[in-house]
């Protein structure tokens, strides 16, 4: 079954269908580095299939600097010289508008036009499935708030034409669109109306859920097995020739034998000091004594060791605040800012996000990964006071349900940026075996 992704980020959505045997004709992303790391995942893939690990983690032993990204990347285009021009059909580092307003854009006859190429250079006839969620700030709840009627004219929020153009043309049996809660109380519901009426218009029926009450139909990824409240909307679309339902994750969810705590998610990786780690590969495991959750097992399958886990340094001023997080969070409590000393606040708005110092439990759920951790780790503190510092991009992704063998490319801000807007990949996993069962139906 063929799948094109549209916003693909980092891949966290098409992993899954990759695991499931779906074949890509393209993955549209109009950020640089996750373009990169997106093909480095697909030479995984390819390289699984090939039965050749072995010149994967050549790769990854070897790429210890992002600036000569494709220097490293010769090692197996060497042995598998086919895989270049794959890598270069399939990812699109593409942004999608109109190039007449913005010169970084690229019309969507222009994006067709190279993945309608790709289909035929890959022996694709048609288009099963589109995949993707538009960038979400502007649906967001508190990307409302913050910029207030600006949200009105922001264009991120018609970003659904161009991924409702793609649908029109390709004509796939079904599409799967990923956003945040918000997109279905956006002007009081009205932006989810125009939606669905703009896709009934081409012939398909839009579905955010099992219930009639639209806002009724937001997910919990923890419900499903994902170690972190997650709360995000999956809709589906369909033909409307086609008589399918909404489909039934819930009958794929993950049972862990462990509890998700951050403890059973994290504790296995080498501890750091702050400014410690590699941003490339770091190395083995460390040996635990103790007990490995069936969390942690599954993150290691097909791993030679731990990637993209260096920590940020960390100012005198932060240390003791978040020495004072921790100690909160022991107690089972979180820190507020008016609480700190006085000495210790140097933010002049102490009304709002008071909640900015925040740990992540040793025995409780990690809270949620959002993209905000580029910016800095206040809200993403670690809990073992030995080490007393923010999470790393491993660390974070863990939370995300990215494998271990999963490397992001790029420096490190942007691989933060690209685990905090993913979608966990277990989670595309569940979807992906649902629409399957569907589409084979």
């Amino acid at each position: 079954m063929v799948v094109i992704d549209l916003f693909s980020g980092a891949g966290g959505l098409s992993e899954g269908f990759h695991r499931l045997g779906f074949r890509f004709a393209a993955k549209v992303e109009k950020d640089k580095w996750a373009c990169e790391t997106l093909k480095t995942r697909i030479m995984y893939h390819f390289l699984v299939k090939q039965k050749d690990l072995d010149t994967y983690f050549t790769y990854l032993l070897s790429s210890d600097d992002h600036k000569n990204i494709d220097i490293h990347r010769e090692v197996v285009f060497k042995k598998h010289p086919d895989l270049r021009d794959l890598l270069e059909l399939v990812v699109l580092n593409r942004k999608f508008g109109n190039p007449n307003n913005d010169k970084e854009a690229t019309s969507t006859t222009q994006i067709i036009r190279e993945i309608d190429q790709s289909l035929k250079q890959q022996d694709m006839t048609s288009v099963d499935l589109i995949i993707g969620g538009p960038p979400c700030q502007a649906y967001s709840l508190v990307g409302r708030g913050r910029m207030k009627e600006l949200a009105e004219k922001d264009p991120r929020n018609y970003l659904f034409y161009y991924y409702l153009n793609m649908v029109k043309y390709y004509k796939p049996r079904v599409f799967i669109f990923e956003n945040v809660p918000g997109i279905l109380s956006a002007k009081k519901g009205k932006v989810f109306e125009t939606i669905k009426e703009e896709f009934e218009r081409i012939g398909y029926k839009l579905l955010s859920g099992p219930n009639k009450d639209e806002l009724k139909n937001v997910l919990d990824f923890n419900d499903y097995g994902i170690p972190q409240t997650r709360k995000r909307v999956l809709l589906f679309g369909f033909q409307s020739r086609f008589d399918y339902t909404y489909p039934k994750f819930e009958s794929h969810k993950i049972v862990w034998e462990d509890p998700l705590t951050t403890k059973n998610v994290l504790y296995d990786l080498p501890p750091l000091n702050p400014g410690e780690g590699s941003d490339h590969f770091f190395g083995q495991y460390t040996e635990m004594s103790g007990h490995i959750s069936d969390f942690q097992r599954k993150m290691r399958e097909n791993s030679i060791g731990v990637l993209n886990h260096k920590a940020r340094p960390l100012r005198e001023l932060d240390r003791e605040i978040y020495l004072i997080a921790l100690e909160k969070a022991s107690r089972g409590q979180q820190l507020h800012y008016d609480e700190l000393p006085e000495r210790l606040k140097t933010h002049k708005n102490r009304d709002s996000f008071t909640d900015r110092f925040r740990v992540h439990r040793e025995d409780g759920l990690p809270h949620t990964v959002v993209a905000h951790i580029a910016k800095d780790g206040h809200y993403n503190i670690h809990p073992d006071f030995k080490q007393c510092r923010s999470l790393t991009v491993r660390e974070a992704a863990r939370i995300q349900t990215f494998p271990d063998n999963y490397k992001f490319e790029g420096p490190r801000t942007a691989q933060f940026v690209q685990v905090g807007n993913a979608v966990p990949p277990l989670m595309s996993e569940i979807i992906a075996h649902s629409i399957k069962e569907m589409l084979e139906k």
